[in-house]
């Protein structure tokens, strides 16, 4: 080892690549690398196996390139408790501002206040998303007499949720128990909370610190939770606050399973206890989406009746696709025009409203405002411009950027990090740590950048083939019109010919591909999906059964050219089941096929527009409108002349429908 060691520090590069490739089980393009590159490699392969010796030498030939600071990392926080304060605050003075410089120093005040070094935590303290660091930072201050009446505030905060927060809190807490801020009103504002979040065991342990007569009250409230019906038929309380919140909430809880009775009750006690404007509005407007949710017949009369001061978005959606399921126009029209001007403003709802013109018998303002929709390159444009039969706008905008825009933004410690790593993860395969390690510092440094900048980071990481960081990136930038970069023909050969093999629109298969992943190869969902199209691995497993494909391990699912011949025959499998109705296969393919066939079934007397918004899964429904609204996209990108927006229920459409004078109906009272 010692003179392979000395050849490689000797540059002896030919024989270098030799021996490192018959030691180090990787799949490498050799000819590809550059020597910092392999040293870094190398220097990390003697990290892991701990030979700490040459891990130094190596690091120490590394000082300028970009991945230096992270052979650091490893150095440091392997053994975090035993370096000296200074080496790690030197470390963080300059690499602090990247994800795993803000990792170590998470790491190392956690630390410092187990071991109660309180001055040491507030030298080295930055704001922190962590509750735990936050906790932490308020009892250092406590700790060492800092600003404690501002810190008992920010406690306050951190307390006052409905939910249980981290047991590193738990010190905290205890001062801000014992200070002039607790009482039993604020006790009972988080005993509220926990209950509207179904928290009762947190809220058990809150009562716990009311005074007795106040406990009397909670334990009325555990009564109302397991037993509301009983309990409200024999109410008989006197007319407090509390009493109101615990009648309040009794009533919600009953409406859940018997809405009939909940209301009933609740217009007797309405009667006898004083309870607020603003708690019957809102009691008004939680009964009517509850009537939803059970399917009563008279749902839309209680949407309708909702006072529109106490409308939230979720109240306005509901109105509108209730009455979109009936349609019932008026009533359609009238709700979107009482939603709040910002919400009322989206492409979505201005559709609808269009809708509802054309359907009560305005077609001139439909017309206009259909008009001045079809401009979008959206969804909801899309289908505007199928309303009057006009074609699709795409504009196309890339993304201006100099020289001297690169040159800024590589001087970001991250984003030129997240750079090097991207490029060893494409270099050495098998290596995923890479990877991951360069989409954490792409996204720590992205948040670091303008919108502008950001621009130019989504157009460069494009540049790189880093479609998936080029597509987010430039989300989050707000800058939707670089079709290059948010629409990429990535992995063509692979998708081209899996299409072709399937005979599945190519447009299509991107769309899928484009919603599914983003063009992430290595793509693991938190539900086990796997790759650029996201199968789960019994779903893999049975196709490749049928296209005799043999898989040895769950992992072969996420090579290119497997994951894509079996996702595209899956699409094939849906496209046949649904009579080549790419919508329904669309939504077959994210939700399952049975879903998508009972669906199909139960409202198959609707127009189209309206079974997509009819969808019940809200991930689907959104996965529909982006697939269908990508295919077009696509085949612009692909250079082919776009379809309409494949909307259809078709073989399942089989009603006639009389959209204007059958759906004239008198306004809701």
């Amino acid at each position: 080892m010692k003179s392979m060691f000395d050849l490689m520090m000797n540059r002896q590069y030919l024989l270098y690549k030799i021996i490192i490739l018959s030691l180090i089980n990787f799949n490498i393009f050799a000819e590809e690398l550059t020597t910092q590159h392999w040293q870094f490699q190398y220097a990390y392969e003697a990290f892991k196996n701990n030979k700490l010796e040459k891990f130094q030498s190596l690091s120490i030939a590394l000082s300028d390139y970009p991945l230096y600071y992270y052979l650091q990392y490893l150095e440091i926080s392997s053994k975090l408790s035993e370096h000296s304060f200074s080496s790690i605050a030197t470390f963080l003075k300059q690499y602090g501002n990247t994800y795993f410089g803000e990792k170590l120093r998470r790491d190392w005040l956690k630390i410092l206040a187990q071991e109660q070094n309180w001055s040491t935590f507030l030298q080295n303290y930055t704001p922190s998303e962590s509750t735990t660091l936050q906790c932490y930072y308020v009892q250092a201050r406590l700790a060492t007499g800092q600003q404690i009446e501002t810190a008992l505030e920010e406690i306050k905060k951190i307390w006052l949720v409905g939910y249980s927060q981290p047991n590193a809190c738990d010190l905290a807490f205890e001062s801000l128990y014992q200070s002039n801020l607790m009482n039993d009103a604020l006790v009972w504002e988080r005993i509220q909370l926990a209950m509207q979040n179904k928290k009762l065991s947190l809220a058990i342990t809150l009562a716990k610190r009311l005074s007795p007569s106040e406990q009397a009250w909670f334990t009325l409230w555990q009564t109302m939770h397991y037993q509301p019906e009983q309990t409200l038929a024999t109410f008989n309380y006197p007319d407090l606050p509390i009493i109101r919140t615990i009648i309040l909430y009794g009533i919600n809880r009953l409406a859940t399973g018997q809405f009939d009775l909940a209301y009933s009750y609740w217009e007797k006690l309405q009667r006898d206890y004083a309870f607020s404007v603003t708690q019957i509005g809102e009691m008004q407007r939680d009964l009517a989406l509850t009537s939803v949710k059970q399917h009563h017949p008279d749902a839309l009369k209680w949407l309708a009746a909702i006072n529109r001061h106490f409308l939230t978005e979720e109240a306005s959606e509901a109105r509108i696709k209730l009455a979109l399921r009936q349609q019932h126009w008026p009533a359609l029209l009238d709700f979107i025009t009482e939603m709040p001007l910002a919400q009322r403003h989206s492409l979505q709802w201005r559709y609808w409203l269009g809708r509802a013109l054309e359907q009560t018998s305005q077609p001139t303002q439909a017309q206009k405002l259909f008009v001045e929709l079809a401009k979008e390159r959206d969804y909801y444009g899309f289908l505007a411009a199928d309303r009057i039969g006009t074609k699709y706008q795409m504009k196309n905008r890339p993304i201006q950027y100099t020289p001297t825009d690169q040159a800024h933004l590589m001087k970001n410690q991250s984003v030129r990090a997240a750079y090097e790593f991207y490029q060893l993860s494409q270099l050495i395969t098998g290596e995923e740590q890479w990877l991951l390690n360069a989409r954490r510092e792409w996204d720590y440094g992205i948040k670091q950048l303008t919108s502008d900048q950001q621009a130019v980071a989504a157009a460069l990481a494009n540049r790189w083939g880093w479609h998936d960081r080029a597509v987010m990136t430039s989300a989050q930038a707000g800058y939707y019109d670089d079709l290059e970069v948010r629409f990429p023909l990535a992995y063509y050969p692979d998708l081209t010919t899996a299409a072709n093999q399937q005979n599945v629109d190519l447009a299509w298969v991107y769309g899928i591909v484009r919603q599914e992943s983003a063009f992430m190869a290595k793509a693991r969902s938190h539900a086990g999906a796997l790759g650029l199209m996201q199968l789960m691995p019994a779903t893999g497993r049975s196709i490749a059964r049928r296209l005799g494909l043999k898989l040895i391990r769950v992992q072969d699912i996420l090579a290119i050219d497997t994951n894509v011949s079996l996702g595209t025959s899956y699409l094939r499998q849906m496209l046949d089941r649904f009579g080549g109705n790419y919508m329904l296969a669309t939504a077959a393919y994210n939700a399952g096929p049975g879903r998508a066939e009972r669906w199909a079934e139960e409202n198959s007397c609707l127009p189209a527009d309206i079974w997509v918004e009819m969808i019940p899964f809200n991930e689907t429904r959104k996965y529909v409108r982006n697939v269908l609204f990508y295919t077009v996209v696509f085949e612009s990108r692909l250079g082919q002349r776009p379809h309409s927006l494949r909307i259809s229920l078709s073989p399942y459409d089989n009603c006639t429908f009389q959209d204007n004078e059958s759906n004239k109906v008198a306004k809701i009272k």
